[in-house]
């Protein structure tokens, strides 16, 4: 029973992802053997676009186009194709979140036969695949993903929060109303007359900061008697 190889462009997208998405180097380098000739040097260009790569922690890829000119042999060689968006998410949190950056990429290959068969093992079950990539052309731009802070995420009834209209060009902090006590920390400390009224510290009488003296009653004796002969 022969065994029907994935068309060309199954065959270069699904592989391509898998090197996109490898979350380690080992995943990374396997992948890649499994799509590149021995002799095609493209490692770095694609480790940079991974999620392998030390400062990222993980890939997702969307092909958006792809084109396929098999060769005279049918699906064992041709030209392919594919423009694919890929959104890489970075260790690095920016507001608790991972930063994100995106791959915009036109990729181009030439795809032959390469690989010898291996010896046949009747205890391995699968097909084999001798395609490989064995000329490349890529054109990637890659940008960081903006950050909007939603203003909803901000509760402004707290007390001591501001906010502003908008984060990114905001008009300035909003100004808050004015406390229990008639401004934001109060009016400042009162100071009280002899009489209990208040007053400002100039009004206050010399001698009488607590108060009017003790009223003196005829017959008594207020405080220690100086002369006791008297």
């Amino acid at each position: 029973m022969a065994l029907v190889l994935p068309t060309l462009t199954a065959f270069t997208s699904s592989r391509l992802t898998a090197i996109l998405t490898a979350k380690t180097q080992a995943d990374f380098t396997s992948a890649f053997d499994a799509l590149f000739a021995s002799n095609v040097n493209y490692q770095a260009q694609l480790l940079s676009q991974s999620s392998a790569a030390l400062e990222e922690q993980g890939a997702s890829v969307s092909v958006q186009g792809q084109l396929e000119v098999p060769g005279d042999k049918g699906q064992i060689s041709g030209l392919v194709g594919l423009f694919y968006t890929s959104l890489v998410d970075s260790k690095f949190l920016v507001f608790g979140a991972p930063a994100e950056s995106k791959v915009t990429s036109s990729f181009n290959a030439i795809i032959q036969a390469t690989e010898p068969r291996p010896q046949s093992n009747p205890r391995i079950r699968g097909y084999f695949d001798p395609r490989r990539i064995v000329t490349v052309n890529q054109i990637a731009t890659d940008q960081a993903v903006q950050v909007t802070i939603p203003a909803a995420s901000v509760n402004s009834s707290l007390p001591g929060v501001t906010t502003t209209e908008n984060f990114a060009l905001g008009p300035g902090a909003k100004k808050l109303p004015p406390g229990p006590f008639g401004g934001h920390f109060g009016p400042g400390p009162v100071t009280l007359g002899p009489s209990g009224v208040k007053s400002s510290p100039r009004d206050v009488p010399r001698g009488r900061e607590f108060g009017v003296p003790p009223v003196v009653i005829a017959g008594e004796t207020i405080g220690e008697d100086t002369n006791p002969k008297a």
